[in-house]
């Protein structure tokens, strides 16, 4: 998304509309997919020699979970999208593509789970406990941390 510069008021711009999902350029990952369109409303004003944009964003994506690792969608948002760009007398226009990006990279979550209830998958035979159960021994002896017991620092 470009902003054109020359055409800001004193008291500033509202920008509201939509960008492509492909400027988070997620497409070699594996554990995003299908962006939609990046959602964006925002509020531009010149203050001095500078652009101050601030606003919010927010983009619907399928993301793999962390526990069971089937894929599940999710909106991910950023309300407090605030950035300051040089514009000195004479800037046409400032790019915010690439903040789009960095700012919705950084509101993903680090371990994405699809539901507070997810059971996850069984460590041992791999089956998705979401689904049903597996026939699996749990063994009630020592686990495998039952080695670190005996560490005495």
């Amino acid at each position: 998304m470009k902003i054109m510069v020359a055409r800001i008021p004193e008291e500033g711009s509202d920008y509201k509309g939509d960008e492509s999902g492909s400027i988070i350029g997620v497409e070699q990952e594996q554990f995003i997919r299908n962006p939609k369109d990046v959602h964006y409303e925002l509020h531009a004003q010149r203050v001095s020699d500078e652009l101050v944009v601030r606003g919010m964003l927010d983009v619907d994506v399928d993301l793999q979970c962390a526990r069971c690792s089937e894929f599940f969608s999710t909106t991910v948002s950023v309300s407090d999208f605030l950035r300051a760009y040089p514009a000195p007398e004479g800037t046409d226009s400032v790019d915010l593509t690439d903040d789009f990006r960095e700012e919705i990279l950084l509101h993903m979550p680090g371990f994405p789970v699809c539901s507070e209830g997810c059971k996850g998958v069984c460590p041992q035979c791999g089956v998705d406990l979401n689904k049903g159960s597996c026939t699996c021994k749990t063994e009630d002896g020592p686990s495998a941390w039952s080695a670190l017991d005996g560490l005495n620092l």
